[in-house]
């Protein structure tokens, strides 16, 4: 009776709270739209509904946030601000969660493995970096920023995570969340005649250009492969269906990257397969290194420098793809200007760089004027477009190698798990993570999306997976698998 009585006022307690935050939601909603500060009626309820949610259903919460991430939108917010709605104000909620819960319960001994170290050890040398930063505040808030998106997102998972089911209920989040973000995308893009010239900013304000769109489409085929192939329902059809309707999408998104990334996904499953790993990375090293001695020898790699009058928006994508290779497509030849500029900066400060998020305010004087194009002004404040140079200029020589460190740790356990374990779940998985791991580091060989929720966020998650499969086969099945809710830290 007693213990009938306290649940009863326990659910009251609850049904008061959400009764409490979708009053202050409200009225949230009505102050901003009074005062025309959009912004209030969006993050203010957001952020009350995130709290309730982290109260007393934090691994729904977690789970939603993948949802979200596909629908997050870039807004500006006064102070200038700028953050992705919704996902970012419920990765802050889950990050302030995670540090009250590891002075709760600690760190969980499994999270001691090697990917985590050498994610301690970038993390430390990006604080290093920051403070040596040319512009040191804006390199500490870069850090902070992402603090906030490892430790949500790989961090917290060792609460939350406990089998493979866990996992297929996270994908189907994210894959209803890119879905319903890819038919908005898709809907605008139709209605102005599916042409290549619309397909830029067809997706405003969920997607922040068709590059995006496309680069998070791609990622999303490995997810509905995964969930189909371990779903038993007579339904699974369904994610057939689904695959077919993103490679529809993603073939009328026009970006070079997302079918570079179908191909080389690709060429990895036989690279697993044949235990081609080492030699792959090898490889890819030295193809680097040659290019990069050739180019730099005589300084041979000024006579890639484009005709400004030539270099030039195409305006369809067959002729896109022919002028890449002719120095005749404005995209390809403005990186190309930015990739000279970091050369050059590499030579000023190899081994601490200029600092994170230092590039745009650092790279112009280092730039060449034959290589400059139309859009060398720069008008979006983007960066350099390829992660691993990013990472030489801004952090130095040792930024890079450590970031290396961790891909290519990841793609060797995934390679020697793949042939050792004889669990056929666990093989499903480390594909799965291998194909993602791989499209991702294709994506950021011309972009720099790490840094971009929808792309960085899977990105650690997933190397939380490749770090601790074999913790899926271990875990017990009587364990409580709801997670620590913050009340029960309080």
């Amino acid at each position: 009776m007693n213990s009938a009585g306290y649940s009863q006022r326990y659910d009251l307690s609850k049904n008061f709270w959400l009764y409490f935050i979708i009053f202050l939601s409200i009225f949230a909603g009505i102050i901003g739209v009074s005062y025309h500060q959009e912004w209030i009626g969006i993050i203010i309820p957001s952020l009350i509904t995130a709290c309730y949610l982290v109260l007393f259903h934090s691994k729904l919460l977690f789970k939603f946030l993948f949802f979200l991430i596909p629908l997050s939108m870039e807004m500006e917010i006064p102070g200038g601000v700028s953050t992705d709605l919704f996902g970012e104000p419920v990765l802050w909620i889950l990050f302030i969660y995670t540090l009250i819960i590891i002075l709760k319960e600690g760190v969980p001994k499994i999270a001691f493995n090697s990917i985590s170290f050498l994610l301690l050890l970038h993390l430390s040398w990006i604080m290093v970096t920051g403070i040596l930063a040319v512009h040191p505040i804006i390199s500490l808030k870069y850090w902070a920023a992402k603090l906030w998106y490892v430790i949500p997102f790989y961090l917290l998972p060792f609460y939350f995570i406990k089998d493979y089911d866990d996992v297929r209920q996270i994908l189907k989040f994210f894959i209803a969340g890119l879905i319903a973000a890819a038919l908005y995308f898709f809907i605008q893009h139709y209605f102005q005649d599916l042409s290549y010239m619309s397909r830029t900013n067809a997706g405003k304000p969920i997607w922040r250009n068709h590059v995006n769109y496309a680069c998070t489409l791609v990622i999303g085929l490995p997810m509905i492969w995964y969930v189909w192939k371990t779903s038993r329902h007579p339904d699974r059809w369904v994610y057939w269906l689904l695959f077919g309707m993103v490679i529809f999408f993603i073939y009328f998104a026009y970006a070079r990257i997302a079918y570079l990334c179908m191909i080389t996904s690709i060429m990895y499953v036989f690279i697993l397969r044949f235990k081609f790993s080492k030699l792959a990375i090898l490889s890819s090293l030295l193809i680097c290194a040659v290019a990069i001695v050739l180019l730099h020898k005589e300084n041979q790699y000024v006579h890639l420098a484009p005709e400004y009058e030539k270099a030039v928006m195409q305006l369809d994508f067959e002729r896109k793809i022919s002028s890449t290779t002719t120095g005749e497509d404005i995209s390809t030849m403005e990186r190309l200007h930015r990739w000279v500029a970091g050369k050059n900066m590499i030579h000023q400060r190899p081994v601490t760089g200029f600092g994170p998020a230092n590039f745009y305010r650092t790279y112009r004087p280092f730039t060449l004027f034959s290589f400059e194009t139309y859009v060398s002004d720069n008008p979006d404040r983007s960066g350099i477009h390829n992660y691993y140079l990013m990472l030489w200029v801004e952090q130095g020589i040792p930024g890079l190698i450590i970031f290396l460190f961790i891909i290519f740790s990841a793609i060797l356990k995934i390679e020697y798990d793949f042939h050792k374990t004889e669990n056929n779940s666990s093989k499903i998985l480390l594909i799965f993570t291998g194909l993602i791991l791989i499209m991702i580091l294709t994506i950021n060989t011309i972009n720099d999306m790490i840094e971009v929720i929808k792309i960085g966020g899977i990105f650690f998650f997933n190397l939380f997976l490749i770090g601790n499969i074999k913790m899926f086969d271990q875990q017990a099945m009587t364990e409580d698998k709801s997670g620590p809710n913050l009340t029960d830290c309080i």
